[in-house]
């Protein structure tokens, strides 16, 4: 699970957010999860049993909750909270030259942002050929498992392309839990295409990942706006073309851009594939 260290740390605070807007006001991990995300600031430096008062609950419930959420220990916990804290610090950073504008003119930001997401649906456009949609279609269609895999938003797109393609009654199955990637493995199998979802695809993320679900021996999809990543395992990387901001730590045009691309895949599919 080492080697997923990275995906975790970006994953927490969205897994947190799941455990609320999922699971009943009654549960006990919702009641941690909400607890957590209510006092952030004082996580870094909180000890189990201070966490377990503030949830009205025993250290051993902390522990099986930081379990399953894939932390080895409350320890690991913390710091996986404290390095998505002070990510977060950083989260926006714009440069000196659009904040001067921006005080004086509050307005361009609006413009900023949806100037660079229309041109990076443009770019996107521009680089999408319908066959390789079709060869795309063709692979969802012969598979008789499907499974996506996405982070952060990305999973948000996969369920709504779950959702989508379930009316086209092609059941597919988007991993939504932190961690559910690795521990659902047995469910792949050779007969099963697994679909990867990352504008990035940072090698050193991503190759574990494949290396793991290559051991299944199914049929790898990555879409991506990486131009260059690159690993033998995968049988079909499309890439698309756009770009991404360069002042925030969170996916913005290139989020956009996947929704639009899967929401092309979904409407070709329904002409290709309708009973």
């Amino acid at each position: 699970m080492d080697n997923f260290q990275d995906y975790n740390e970006v994953d927490i605070l969205y897994t947190l957010m799941s455990y609320v807007n999922v699971s009943s006001s009654q549960d006990m991990y919702y009641t941690i999860a909400h607890t957590i995300l209510s006092n952030l600031e004082k996580i870094p430096d909180i000890s189990i049993n201070d966490l377990a008062d503030l949830c009205y609950t025993s250290p051993a419930t902390i522990s099986r909750f930081c379990k399953d959420l894939n932390c080895k220990s409350f320890a690991n916990f913390k710091h996986e909270m404290a390095i998505a804290l002070e990510t977060a610090k950083n989260e926006i950073h714009m440069n000196e030259t659009d904040l001067q504008t921006i005080n004086k003119e509050p307005q361009f930001l609006v413009e900023k942002v949806y100037n660079e997401t229309i041109e990076s649906l443009k770019m996107g456009e521009n680089s999408i050929n319908i066959h390789d949609i079709d060869k795309i279609c063709h692979m969802i269609h012969q598979a008789k498992k499907v499974h996506m895999i996405g982070y952060q938003f990305n999973k948000i797109i996969s369920n709504d392309f779950q959702m989508k393609m379930l009316k086209h009654k092609k059941f597919i199955y988007a991993f939504v839990e932190r961690g559910d990637e690795i521990q659902r493995l047995d469910m792949i199998d050779q007969n099963s295409l697994v679909i990867i979802i990352t504008v990035r695809a940072r090698q050193q993320l991503m190759d574990p990942l494949i290396e793991k679900i290559s051991e299944h021996h199914p049929r790898i999809l990555m879409l991506t706006m990486n131009q260059e990543y690159e690993n033998s395992n995968i049988n079909m990387i499309y890439r698309i073309d756009g770009i991404e901001s360069n002042y925030t730590a969170s996916s913005m045009q290139g989020a956009i851009s996947f929704l639009n691309l899967l929401n092309v895949i979904y409407v070709r599919y329904g002409l290709l594939y309708r009973q």
